[in-house]
This record gives structure tokens, C-alpha cells and sequence, in this order.
């Protein structure tokens, strides 16, 4: 079944079942409820309520994942290695399924012959708990961002943000904006998942209390400013970190000029200014995993023309500058009133209808789903067919936008639509080891380019900051280094 599919369990994994499972766990575990009745005839909705609590307990204590080795449990001697089990136990049920399967007492696989020895490994080069070398600010992304959080819903931790068809974009930012709101008369920032890099430093995902209205409002910006220089001086103060990266909406243009002025913030304080403060934005590694992303597309070489939303953006600006260089006869139309690249090769429109005269569109811009949809209104079942009156050439479009938002393609049968710039790691890797991965919307063991490359910084020990624009010469040497520590785009699968 589904929960024993968990190697590296958590607590809450003693709460995941398939349906099926549950009506196996009531038939197993329901009749203790009669005991009481059966041994003194009568009951009492207490000894239910204490049952179920303590069940609860106990069951979440044995999918810990720790290590637990006091002589009580381990000495030949002692009745408790029999009477009671430990967390390394039950994970021997889970690594070997047909062993260990007693939930509470060790002693009926004694008896039955189905004990089988299960050493944690893992553990062995546990880092000090104090230890915080590396620290990826974040933020709330909306409701369903609300529901990654496993203490919610296990079931939501990894893939997809759950989306809500029928609840306004404006209505579910005016929730999340009084959650936010309360959240921090009591508190600055959330700490999340902690992971070991390459077996020698820590990181962690910690956010700040701010919604997607807070950047939505320039009024608000400073705040959001504030609340991030605030948690980097608290996390230096107490765990001496240094180094710092910025996530999505916290190094926006429009917010702070891509973490430059977080930079600025950090030299300028008294107490931060010589306490060598490294701001990061990772977006050279995510400039270097589109651009691949690119041109490893089948039929990339004889592609003539691409349709780019976003090519303004510093991301997009530095792939686009990248791809003039290295595929000189590729043109680029971008959809903009802006014109911020000087080339013969590149055009600009303001035409959104436009992206259906090219093969392949880039997306590094969320524009609303309505804005696609009322562009692309006139031309829906129509045929890609060259001897139709109303053809359009367009086969796939590539979104690096965060987060995802699938477009609503209905009428154009040839047209795809995938997210690009996620990256993947082995399960075995020792480059990352821990929930990097849990509350970003995607599968495990996957993680975005800019989280990636704030890492790479970090193991690295890189010495300046990266905020600003991005060199587009260092895009090649972040991507080798992603690779050599085994890191690899996302397939796409047509």
C-alpha cells in the first residue's frame, strides 16, 4: 500500500493509507475499543478518547526516523526490547516489508520468526544542531501554498499546488493576506525543511510572513525589505550564517532591483556590514537550465524563430543574449512595448496572438491566465494545417514562470504546454541529503535552478554577491558545476 512505499519516513507518515489500508488498520486495531466492555461490561467515551491519543502518539513515535540506542531497548537482558519497540525497528518494516511486523512489541516477530535486524546508517555523520550554513529565504505563494505544508496534508508535500477553479485569484490573496497579517503579531518568519549539502554544511528554507498581496503593492515593498535584512540579521546573530538566498518574489525587480538593494541593506547596517553577508539570487543556474533546457529540444539546430514573453527580465534577457551568440541565425520575437535588446535578429511585439506563428514560445512571465485565454479566443479550433485558412505553427510552449500555471490550450490539439527550469537529483546523492524539496510544488527530489544554485555559491564559498543583472559567462561554468555534482534537468516528455 501506499504507506509503506515510505523509506525515509516522518511522523506524519503513520497518518498515510490507501483507502484500503484504513478498513485493514479498523479491523486490526478497532476491537481494543471492546475490551474494556468485554472485560468489565461497560465503557466510557474517555477511554476511547485516550485510546485514539495514545495510539496516535505512539504510532507517529515509530516513524521518527531517528536512532534510539539506550541499553533499555538493546541489551540482550532487557524485557523492553520485546515490550516495546523503537524507531529503528519499525523502519525495518519498511526497508524489508516482510519482517518487523509488530507495531508496538517486537516480541510476537520473536515468536513467529519474522524479527529481522535493521541498523540506521544514516545518522552516523549527523552534523552539530546548531550548524545553519546556508539559509533560502521564502515566502507564501497563496492558499494551496498554505497546504504543502505536511502538519496540514501529507498528501500535498510534494507535486503540484493544488489549485482552487472556482475561488478568485483576489479572494484567496485577501485570505492568505490575513493569515499573513496575523501570523506576524506573533511571530517574524517560519523555519521549514533543513538538508545536508554534500555531507558537510546545513541549509534551510526559512520564510518571512508576507503573502502574494504584499507584493503585489509597492506600498509594501520596504516592508518586505525590512522583514528579509531582519531575518538575516537574526539567523547571523544566532547561527553565525552567512550566506543567504533569495526566493522568487523576494529578489523581484519591482521589489528590490533583484537583491540589490537587499545588498546595499546589508552593507549599510551597523551590525551586519563586517560580518561578511553573502545575498545570492541563484538565477545564473536558472538562466543556464533554460537555456539548455532549449537546446536540447528535438529539432533545436533547424529551429529559425522563437516567440519569448519575459525576454526583458534578467533571466530571460541573459538566455536570449546567450542564444544570439551561440545559434546566430535564430530570431527572436518578444512580446513587449519595452525594447531592451539591440539586435538585428530581435522583434518586438505587442500582439499576445503572435506566439502561434512560432514553434516554440518561452515563458518567463506570468501574464493571467485570462490574458492567454482572451488572445488566443479567435483562433481556438483551428488547424495547424498549412492548407487551412487560419494555420498556426506553434508545438510547444516552455514555462519557467513560478509558480506553474497551466494555460488553457482547449481547441489546439498540436499545441503542449510544460514547465521547464526544474531540476533533478538522484535519490542517492550525496550532494543533498534532507527535505530540500518538501512545500515547492514539485516532485521529490527535484528542486528549482535558483534554489540549486544559491547551494552550488554555498559549497563553493563564493565571496560576492549575485544580485543584479547576470553574467551570462558565468551561466556556463554554474551549469558544470550543477552537473558535476550530479544535478540535470527535468525531461520533458512530448
Amino acid at each position: 500500500g501506499f504507506h509503506h512505499l515510505s523509506i525515509s519516513t516522518l511522523p506524519s507518515t503513520s497518518l498515510v493509507q490507501n483507502f484500503h489500508e484504513h478498513f485493514v488498520y479498523i479491523a486490526v486495531f478497532g476491537p481494543a475499543f471492546f475490551a474494556p466492555f468485554v472485560l468489565y461490561g461497560e465503557m466510557h467515551w474517555t477511554i476511547i478518547g485516550a485510546y485514539l491519543v495514545l495510539f496516535d502518539l505512539i504510532n507517529a513515535y515509530g516513524h521518527m526516523n531517528i536512532k534510539y540506542r539506550h541499553p533499555i531497548f538493546t541489551s540482550k537482558y532487557s524485557p523492553f526490547q520485546y515490550l516495546f519497540y523503537t524507531p529503528e525497528f519499525h523502519l525495518g518494516h519498511h526497508a524489508f516489508f516482510r519482517a518487523n511486523y509488530a507495531l508496538f512489541m517486537p516480541i510476537w516477530d520473536h515468536m513467529f520468526g519474522s524479527w529481522r535486524k535493521y541498523t540506521k546508517t544514516d545518522t552516523d555523520k549527523l552534523l552539530p544542531a546548531n550548524k545553519q550554513d546556508f539559509v533560502f529565504i521564502g515566502h507564501n505563494a497563496g492558499l494551496a501554498h498554505f497546504l504543502t505544508c505536511p502538519e496540514w496534508d501529507v498528501y500535498a508535500a510534494y507535486g503540484p499546488f493544488r489549485t482552487f477553479k472556482y475561488l478568485p485569484y483576489s479572494v484567496e490573496f485577501l485570505f492568505c493576506n490575513l493569515v499573513g497579517a496575523f501570523c506576524r503579531l506573533i511571530m517574524s518568519c517560519y523555519t521549514c525543511s533543513r538538508y545536508m549539502i554534500n555531507e558537510t554544511l546545513i541549509g534551510r528554507v526559512i520564510c518571512i510572513c508576507r503573502t502574494p498581496i504584499d507584493y503585489i503593492k509597492p506600498s509594501r515593498y520596504p516592508l518586505v525589505n525590512k522583514d528579509i535584512v531582519k531575518l538575516i540579521k537574526s539567523q547571523n546573530k544566532h547561527y553565525g550564517t552567512k550566506c543567504f538566498g533569495l526566493g522568487n518574489l523576494n529578489k523581484m525587480k519591482q521589489v528590490n532591483d533583484g537583491g540589490q538593494l537587499i545588498s546595499d541593506m546589508v552593507k549599510a547596517d551597523p551590525e551586519l556590514k563586517d560580518k561578511d553577508i553573502r545575498v545570492w539570487t541563484g538565477d545564473t543556474m536558472t538562466a543556464a537550465s533554460v537555456y539548455h533546457q532549449l537546446s536540447e529540444l528535438p529539432g533545436f539546430d533547424t529551429l529559425d524563430s522563437i516567440f519569448f514573453v519575459g525576454a526583458n527580465g534578467k533571466i530571460g534577457n541573459a538566455v536570449c543574449k546567450h542564444l544570439l551568440t551561440t545559434k546566430p541565425n535564430l530570431k527572436i520575437r518578444i512580446y513587449s512595448l519595452s525594447h531592451t535588446l539591440d539586435h538585428p535578429n530581435v522583434t518586438y511585439t505587442s500582439d499576445l496572438a503572435d506566439l502561434l506563428n512560432h514553434r516554440v514560445v518561452v515563458l518567463g512571465k506570468q501574464l493571467g491566465v485570462r490574458k492567454y485565454s482572451k488572445a488566443l479566443a479567435p483562433f481556438r479550433g483551428a488547424s495547424s494545417k498549412k492548407q487551412e485558412l487560419t494555420p498556426y505553427k506553434c508545438r510547444v510552449i516552455l514555462d519557467y514562470t513560478v509558480p506553474y500555471v497551466p494555460i488553457d490550450l482547449t481547441g489546439f490539439h498540436n499545441i503542449e504546454h510544460h514547465q521547464i527550469a526544474v531540476l533533478e537529483t538522484s535519490p542517492d546523492s550525496n550532494f543533498l541529503k534532507g527535505h530540500f524539496d518538501i512545500g515547492f510544488g514539485l516532485e521529490q527530489h527535484q528542486i528549482y535552478p535558483c534554489h540549486a544554485g544559491c547551494i552550488i555559491n554555498t559549497l563553493y564559498d563564493r565571496k560576492t554577491d549575485e544580485v543584479g543583472e547576470i553574467c551570462v559567462k558565468d551561466m556556463m561554468t554554474m551549469w558544470k558545476r550543477g552537473q558535476e555534482l550530479g544535478l540535470r534537468n527535468r525531461p520533458l516528455k512530448f
